[in-house]
């Protein structure tokens, strides 16, 4: 064999040989890539079947509850996102708190329905926001236009008088001296709203 077969020869191997270690370290990642998406399926399939089973329970649940809710939605549709729930929610939390006699079957149940019912409270906070507003009234300031545009009044000039109209429904309107005569004028216009619109 000559010299030049033979550095051909080693050549030939050497490339083969360079080539065989290529294709493993190639297996071997495909492997170890193989082998993470496995895992990746196992555990998506695992909780799959979990979902799966929390579904079933969930519908389980919902089958046996009664069909006919608590209560009916009428006609009268939200000023504001959640405003009829919360307001019923706080009626029944108020008369809980002023007139079912603890450990009644009355308390147990609105308390039930009221703790169920993701009761935020709102109302109470805004009966406080409003008299917080208008409780000092001297006069409509930038302060006092902002705070009741903030709580949902549409604001408008009316003469001698500020014409406040609670999220622009005509229905549920009222009206603000520009110069009040009294300090009570603010605290009986707060009054009004708070039995009115809240």
């Amino acid at each position: 064999m000559n010299s030049i077969s033979r550095d051909r020869l080693i050549s030939q191997r050497q490339e083969r040989v360079k080539a065989e270690t290529e294709r493993d370290q190639l297996y071997d990642v495909f492997d170890d890539d193989l082998k993470q998406m496995q895992n990746r399926i196992d555990a998506l399939t695992k909780e799959n079947s979990a979902l799966r089973a929390e579904n079933a329970g969930l519908n389980n649940k919902l089958s046996e509850i009664d069909e006919q809710p608590v209560i009916i939605m009428g006609n009268e549709e939200d000023l504001y996102p959640g405003e009829i729930k919360e307001m019923i929610l706080s009626i029944l939390a108020e008369e809980l708190k002023s007139r079912a006699q603890e450990g009644s079957r009355r308390s147990d149940v609105l308390s039930d329905i009221v703790k169920n019912n993701d009761y935020k409270g709102v109302y109470k906070d805004k009966k406080k926001g409003i008299q917080k507003i208008l409780g000092n009234y001297n006069g409509m300031s930038a302060k006092v236009r902002k705070a009741l545009q903030d709580f949902g009044f549409q604001i408008e000039e009316d003469g001698k008088h500020y014409r406040l109209t609670y999220f622009g429904d005509e229905q549920y309107k009222t009206t603000l001296a520009k110069t009040p005569s009294d300090n009570k004028g603010g605290q009986n216009i707060a009054h009004e709203i708070q039995k009115t619109m809240l």
